[in-house]
């Protein structure tokens, strides 16, 4: 995992993926419309999306095996955990065609931020993570988006 803001993208990741990744992200326009947006084909793209936070236990904790997630919140702030998925138990096995597993939220709660707009957070395949957790007691509406990177081009 990595968690910092989108202005120090350039200290981590020398593959091109990753500089195409965040060419993307660095020049989103916050007034971007919802949609998937194709970066370099089912290699690298995005998803932009509206919600509404929730609390920590209402929200999805999944894992991937084939892409790595970058989470970058446009409007509002958004609470994320991040687990090892060795250990969890799984809610819903993995399936290929979406690349996700799904699992029960663990009886502790551990690595837990807020992440604000300017922020991204990076989870690869072996983490497990969740999103859209409230910061405020009351739900709050929440656009974002998500860049999936085949992990295999994130190696060196």
């Amino acid at each position: 995992m990595i968690l910092d803001t989108l202005d120090n993208w350039r200290l981590y990741g020398a593959q091109s993926a990753w500089a195409r990744a965040f060419g993307f992200l660095v020049s989103l326009d916050p007034t971007v419309e919802p949609g998937e947006y194709a970066i370099e084909g089912r290699d690298i793209y995005a998803t932009v999306f509206d919600c509404t936070t929730k609390a920590l236990l209402d929200t999805t904790l999944e894992a991937h095996r084939i892409y790595a997630d970058i989470h970058a919140p446009i409007s509002g702030p958004e609470v994320h955990a991040r687990f090892l998925s060795a250990g969890l138990q799984e809610r819903e096995p993995y399936e290929a065609g979406r690349d996700v597993v799904l699992y029960h939220h663990p009886d502790r709660f551990t690595a837990l931020f807020t992440l604000a707009p300017g922020s991204f957070t990076l989870y690869l395949p072996h983490e497990a993570h969740l999103s859209q957790g409230k910061v405020d007691p009351r739900p709050q509406p929440l656009r974002k988006v998500v860049v999936k990177i085949r992990a295999e081009l994130l190696r060196s």
